[in-house]
């Protein structure tokens, strides 16, 4: 997801209903949980004016802040838009509670791409590609019926 994105917004929206009409039609009964992860931008700017991931050339030495200030900032209900929560308010009451949807944050400590040692030669266009991948939504479905 790129950086400054909502986590729970967007494309992620679209992937939820497609997922939630898939599993509504195939009579699923459980949980799908939804799980965000932030990266750790270098990034320019400042607290008063905001930030921006830092241009791709800029020594990682010289970044203005290595972090995720939006991410951070940002409260469990604020994670999402109206349209997601409605969109999973409304999965639970068509299928009588039969699908559930379960949001989390885990914040910055389970990055799935490990980062670049920090050299001399680093820069920020490296280092943001690592934090790219790590800003992510990861999507898992959980079964209630017995196999």
């Amino acid at each position: 997801m790129p950086y400054g994105e909502i986590a729970f917004d967007r494309s992620r929206l679209d992937v939820l209903r497609d997922l939630l009409l898939k599993l509504e039609t195939q009579n699923f009964h459980g949980v799908v949980k939804i799980t965000s992860s932030a990266g750790l931008f270098c990034l320019s700017g400042n607290a008063t004016d905001g930030y921006q991931p830092a241009p791709p050339t800029l020594p990682i030495s010289r970044c203005d802040l290595v972090g995720n200030p939006l991410d951070e900032a940002l409260s469990g209900q604020q994670r999402q838009s109206l349209a997601f929560a409605n969109l999973v308010a409304g999965v639970r009451q068509r299928t009588a509670g039969a699908i559930t949807v379960a949001l989390e944050s885990t914040g910055t400590t389970h990055p799935s791409t490990p980062y670049p040692a920090r050299t001399d030669g680093l820069t920020a266009g490296d280092w943001n590609k690592a934090a790219a991948a790590n800003n992510r939504v990861d999507f898992t479905v959980e079964s209630s019926t017995p196999q």
